[in-house]
Parts: structure tokens; C-alpha cells; sequence
């Protein structure tokens, strides 16, 4: 039987908590991830939660959680880091709405399974959508995927706390590149970046 690490629940052969440094973020982290991501053990948002200990993740398909926040939620406080017609891109966010930012939200799942969370959550669209109009390209190379612009959750945590807040976001990276590094699946599971 496979034996998990407590503290950063991997593997202990693969187990990365000498690599995880807290990120510290004035900002509420709330990261709401479809079911299936939850069970990848390569998902990032875990590393999230490792880096900055107050990020809350909300499984969406936990209709208690999502209704009790949906209620909390503040709109004028609240971002969500998602793509569509009325967002407005990252970089461009003016000094007075950036201080008036008190949650970040982003969505952990494919691209499909994004649209259909928001779609099944309209109040998601109630908020002030923003997107990322220059972001670095990913350097996440243990997933499926064949989109260049795709980040993963914690790189799209990461550039948002650089373009909203300034902070020094290195833990977050640190913590990824050490998942890569330790990682034992298959090579045919990685993408050439």
C-alpha cells in the first residue's frame, strides 16, 4: 500500500514539502474546481493551498459550499479570473479598483469544464471577469494539453497576485517546478514546452 505524506498529502516518494514556501497575499484566495480536477494527483490547486494556507477550495459539485458562498460573495470585493466578452484584461486593472479587490476567484478545470461551472452558476457572471492579455506562457509540463496560452491554476494564481497585488510570487513556482521534478508518471504525459 502506496504511503501518503500528512502534511502536502503526496506520495512520500514524491512528497514536496521541503519545496513549499508561504506566499503571503493580502488577498482572499478562492479556488472552485470541478470534481474531476480534484482527483488528478497532478492538480495544482493543491499546491495553492500548500503556498498561501488560507486559499479556500470549493468543489463545485458541493452545492451547499457553492450556495454559501455564492451568498458571502461580495461583487464589487470579488474577481473572477475567467475569459469572456465582458472581461477586462488583468494588466489594465487602475490603482483604485485593485485596492477595492478583497477576493480572487479562479476556476480549476479544462476550458470545457470552466464554461459549464459558470454556466451553471450565473451569479459567477454577476462579477467583475478579468482575463490575461500577456500572461508568460506555461512552463507546466506535466499535463494534457494543446493550447499554448493554457496556464495552470497556480500559474494563473501566480500572475494575478503579480498584476493586482506586486508580491513576490516565487513559492508558487518553487512549488510546481519541484512537483514536475519529482513526478514518476510516464514520460508520454508530459508536453515539450
Amino acid at each position: 500500500m502506496r504511503r501518503y505524506c500528512e502534511h502536502c498529502e503526496y506520495p512520500l516518494k514524491t512528497c514536496i514539502c521541503a519545496h513549499i514556501n508561504t506566499v503571503s497575499t493580502a488577498l482572499d484566495i478562492v479556488i472552485i474546481q470541478h470534481e474531476k480536477e480534484a482527483l488528478h494527483a497532478k492538480n495544482t490547486a493543491r499546491l495553492v493551498s500548500l503556498c498561501i494556507p488560507s486559499t479556500r477550495i470549493i468543489l463545485a459539485n458541493d452545492e451547499a459550499s457553492m450556495k454559501s458562498f455564492s451568498e458571502q460573495c461580495v461583487p464589487r470585493h470579488s474577481v473572477l479570473v475567467y475569459p469572456n466578452e465582458g472581461s477586462k484584461p488583468i494588466e489594465n486593472v487602475d490603482p483604485k479598483t485593485r485596492s477595492e479587490v478583497k477576493t480572487l476567484i479562479l476556476i480549476d478545470g479544462s476550458w470545457k469544464q470552466a464554461f459549464g461551472l459558470v454556466k451553471k452558476n450565473p451569479w459567477l457572471s454577476d462579477l467583475q471577469a478579468l482575463h490575461f492579455a500577456s500572461a508568460p506562457p506555461s512552463n507546466y509540463a506535466i499535463r494534457h494539453t494543446t493550447l499554448n496560452n493554457a496556464l495552470s491554476t497556480l500559474e494563473a494564481t501566480a500572475y494575478a497576485l503579480q498584476c493586482l497585488e506586486n508580491i513576490d510570487v516565487f513559492g508558487l513556482y518553487k512549488a510546481q517546478s519541484a512537483l514536475q521534478d519529482m513526478w514518476q508518471g510516464p514520460t508520454s504525459h508530459r508536453r515539450q514546452l
